[in-house]
């Protein structure tokens, strides 16, 4: 028979357990809310948590009328305004029919676009002169005709707060010295280019033009060692003639733009942590014969296709697993375009002789 002293630790210990038990259920399920904003772009994310969410206070958790509706962790009414907010918000096809949002003069035509949340980079005369801006400006023009520099590719490198730079070498680019050097540890063999370049949090992944294609992941910090290499059997079918432009999203999915023999393109999508390939994407259509221009850039989980195989030009939109969700044909000058996100609320255009910036949140 327990004392009167037992029983209150019993019962002590039993409403210590049960407190701790309901405010980690509590954190859990705020935990599982908020990840689910993650792939959100950040002026959803931003309007999603200044949404005020209501306590339980130590209430039981049980169907009680005194309690709303819950939906993930939080009320129905916020649930609700969450989806409102997420069902508003444009597809960048849409973004880009509207009227630019401001526009700069580039004097010609340039294809390699990158974009950090503060710098644009692109290069024209064919890639002989580098010009750089931020949102709201140029900032410089970099003559390179004197250091035979052909660039194929670009991109940002947050961990290095440089841009990288791909051609018949490997470049950096740092924007706030404005200084272009050389990474003298990669090396190429004769008749050999980097077509295309992407970067994941730690690592470089290159796509390299030859009688043989390739991939190589190489570590992104000083040595640039080479971690893994793909041969072009593991990424190319018996039907496919090459590959063009390789991204990498957040989620470590690789897309590939991929021209067959017969003449159409599509995207795959593969684990870049081995190249498994994950879906094989529908088919763009028939491309202009000769034009090896189509890229694709990720937008959070979806991916933009940026199709200057075609006539008209296409944006294209696909879904995490390759599927086309929306296409549709710019009104532009004539002449190859390409895109890049500048931050989360920028999209970049390069056309012709123009920089265009469209924001996604009007």
């Amino acid at each position: 028979m327990f004392s009167n002293i037992s029983i209150f630790v019993f019962l002590s210990l039993e409403s210590f357990v049960y407190s701790i038990g309901h405010t980690y259920f509590r954190m859990d399920a705020f935990k599982r809310g908020q990840f689910k904003f993650r792939s959100l772009p950040r002026c959803l994310s931003l309007a999603i948590r200044s949404i005020s969410f209501e306590r339980l206070d130590n209430r039981p958790l049980s169907n009680t009328p005194s309690l709303p509706r819950r939906r993930n962790g939080i009320s129905a009414d916020s649930y609700n305004e969450i989806r409102k907010l997420i069902l508003q918000a444009p597809l960048p096809t849409a973004v880009l029919q509207r009227s630019p949002t401001k526009e700069f003069s580039l004097d010609d035509i340039g294809i390699p676009l990158a974009a950090s949340s503060y710098y644009i980079l692109t290069l024209i005369n064919e890639c002989s002169t580098l010009v750089m801006f931020n949102k709201d400006h140029e900032l410089c023009r970099i003559d390179l005709s004197n250091l035979l520099v052909l660039v194929h590719d670009l991109c940002w490198s947050s961990k290095l707060n440089m841009f990288l730079m791909a051609g018949y070498s490997l470049y950096t680019f740092n924007p706030r010295s404005c200084i272009l050097s050389t990474i003298e540890r990669i090396t190429l063999a004769r008749g050999e280019w980097i077509v295309s370049i992407t970067i994941d949090s730690n690592s470089i992944y290159l796509l390299y033009s030859s009688r043989s294609a390739r991939i190589e992941c190489r570590s992104l910090f000083l040595l640039h060692t080479l971690e893994k290499q793909w041969l072009e059997k593991d990424f190319l079918r018996q039907t496919d003639f090459l590959a063009q432009c390789i991204r990498i999203n957040q989620w470590n999915i690789l897309a590939m733009t991929i021209k067959q023999k017969d003449g159409g393109w599509r995207v795959d999508l593969y684990d870049s942590n081995n190249l498994y390939r994950i879906h094989r994407g529908c088919s763009l259509g028939q491309g202009v014969p000769g034009m090896r221009n189509c890229l694709v850039m990720p937008y959070n989980r979806l991916w933009i296709v940026i199709n200057n195989c075609s006539i008209p030009e296409q944006v294209i939109l696909l879904d995490e697993n390759g599927r086309m969700k929306a296409k549709t044909h710019l009104d532009k000058p004539r002449g190859c375009f390409n895109l890049c996100l500048v931050g989360d609320e920028w999209i970049a255009m390069n056309v012709k002789d123009k920089l265009r910036l469209y924001k996604v949140q009007s």
